[in-house]
């Protein structure tokens, strides 16, 4: 019998559900003997606890009271008369107004607030108007809350609270005063109300004069009951606070609605507790020989299959585990298909990529504009026939360096050569115009060796010379500016030029979100390459306005990478 149960999985599993079922039935039968008792004890224990929860509730409530009437009264001018509190003016009664604004604003429930001296004479008072009934004029010694009709007995009753007010500067500790805080019942009334909450219980606030203050049920509790019946009744637990300033808080929690809840709730999760091991037990024998066996060989295979990919699971089961093993398979054999056109893909688009921006390269060095070499021949000829001088073997020097740099192999360059590029555009354009249109070129000592891209700001100072000085009769600056601020290369061309308008610059702006699309050759030339050479991590910006002229700033990381990290490379000097 012994090697039977050992050897069976299924007979090992059997005992311990029904021996996990045998302990749980026995410790559900043992607890039925104990439910009356730990009803009542539980009851005890609840009504305990509604009352400590309204006992803090009322010291908290009391405390706020407290520092209300303390923050109200820290300023009062106390006398040396014996009427004890004074006011000397329209500026200490406009001070304790504010004051009260500012309680009655983080304290809504206080409707109202009255000082008086020690001889109970009226100082002043705030909020809403009330006189205070004949039986509670008298001067408080210490703290009091109670309640009363205070605004007529038409009305539902208030709460008051009584602060006395203290000369501590005398040396003697007489009493000055008093401050007295009229307040809504809705505060009290609603915590009592939460306390109680789907308990079957009552809860009274009452004061010594009145022991039926703030009554109220909840759950299997009647309404018309009072708080004496309760206490008198033995299906009901009663406890009652110490007095708290004139208010006691008692509570009375029923055993029965309670402990019946209770009972109902211990036969439920009992016959819950049955069904649940028996369908566990059902669940365990089902889950083992039907799901986990055949996942945990599925889970070895695919281990395996990491190692052997041309292995098969080849499970046959027609339910959704024979679904998922064919599926398996399938994926496996669509995989190895997809890795082998994924391989073959990456090539073919790794070479036309290059192709392409090979293509696109080459395209962007042809697409310099043919206009500058024409202009400059025909001013070199034009200075040839007026004047036999050096400045034309020095404008032909330029032009030849200009040629040699445009034909450059490399598509990177250093600043230092971009700059020297530039300076020799820069005398071409001197002699052209005869000293009215200067360039000014400044490069910070850091950024000089730093990468950039071959013929990228020559484009720029050609606009700014022949679209915004040429036309303007006036002596015109370029200033070209290279610096580095924060790991990036800053590139400002600005001219003092006739300006673009509005309408134009807004379509110059949309030609560089689209430069495909752009007629401007110079800019699209420049903006296609920074995306080429940079992706998305640049920036260009163009600002002008008419008569003001124009300025184009750029941003662009400090390094160049990506597939033309090799030849970034070759350009830093060693």
């Amino acid at each position: 019998m012994i090697s039977k149960f050992r050897s069976s999985i299924i007979t090992q599993m059997t005992g311990i559900v029904l021996l996990i079922l045998a302990i749980l039935t026995g410790t559900l039968v043992v607890s039925q003997y104990y439910v009356r008792g730990i009803g009542r004890n539980n009851s005890s224990t609840l009504a305990d606890s509604l009352l400590q929860q309204a006992n803090n509730a009322l010291s908290i409530y009391k405390d706020n009271l407290r520092y209300n009437a303390a923050y109200m009264c820290r300023f009062l001018i106390i006398d040396d008369s014996n009427k004890g509190i004074s006011l000397r003016g329209d500026e200490e009664l406009a001070q304790l107004s504010s004051y009260f604004s500012q309680i009655e604003i983080k304290n809504r429930e206080i409707a109202s607030a009255i000082l008086f001296d020690r001889e109970m004479n009226e100082i002043a008072s705030f909020g809403k108007k009330v006189h205070l009934p004949q039986r509670q004029k008298y001067l408080r010694t210490g703290e009091d809350l109670n309640a009363d009709w205070y605004f007529g007995q038409g009305q539902e009753f208030n709460y008051a609270y009584y602060y006395p007010v203290y000369n501590v500067l005398d040396g003697q500790g007489r009493q000055a005063g008093m401050c007295v805080f009229i307040l809504d019942h809705w505060t009290l009334d609603g915590t009592a109300r939460n306390l109680l909450k789907d308990y079957s219980a009552a809860m009274l606030l009452s004061d010594s004069g009145n022991l039926n203050l703030s009554f109220h049920t909840a759950g299997d509790v009647p309404e018309n009951i009072t708080m004496q019946q309760l206490k008198n009744s033995e299906d009901f637990i009663y406890r009652e606070g110490d007095w708290q300033n004139g208010i006691r808080a008692a509570v009375a929690v029923s055993v029965t609605a309670n402990d019946s809840e209770s009972e109902v709730i211990r036969r439920l999760v009992f016959i819950a507790y049955a069904f649940a091991i028996l369908l566990l037990a059902i669940t365990l024998f089902f889950s083992y020989y039907q799901l986990a066996r055949p996942i945990r060989g599925i889970s070895a295979f695919i281990n395996r299959a990491i190692r052997h990919p041309d292995e098969r699971l080849n499970l046959r089961r027609e339910d959704e585990i024979g679904v998922v093993a064919e599926s398996l398979d399938h994926m496996l054999d669509e995989n190895q298909k997809m890795i082998q056109e994924i391989k073959d893909g990456k090539v073919r688009l790794y070479e036309t990529q290059l192709a392409r921006q090979e293509m696109e390269i080459l395209a962007y060095r042809n697409q310099i504009n043919p206009h500058f070499l024409y202009n400059t021949l025909s001013c070199m000829r034009d200075m040839a026939l007026i004047n036999d001088e050096d400045d034309i073997a020095e404008m032909a020097m330029c032009l030849s360096d200009i040629f040699r740099y445009a034909v450059k192999g490399s598509n990177i360059v250093t600043v230092r050569d971009e700059v020297e590029y530039i300076e020799k555009y820069a005398t071409i354009i001197n002699h052209r115009f005869m000293g009215k249109i200067r360039i000014h070129v400044t490069a910070a000592d850091d950024v000089l060796d730093k990468p950039v891209i071959r013929l990228f700001l020559q484009p720029l100072v050609e606009n700014s010379v022949f679209h915004g000085l040429e036309v303007s009769l006036e002596p015109g600056v370029v200033d070209v500016t290279i610096t580095k601020k924060h790991r990036r290369l800053e590139m400002v061309v600005k001219d003092n030029g006739c300006g673009i308008d509005e309408d134009k610059l807004h379509n110059i702006r949309l030609q560089l979100e689209n430069p495909g699309d752009s007629a401007s050759i110079g800019l699209s030339n420049i903006v296609q390459r920074l995306r080429l050479f940079y992706g998305t991590d640049y920036s260009l910006a163009i600002d002008s306005a008419p008569g003001e002229g124009t300025m184009v700033t750029i941003s662009v990381p400090e390094q160049i990478q990506g597939e033309d990290e090799q030849e970034v490379n070759n350009i830093r000097p060693a």
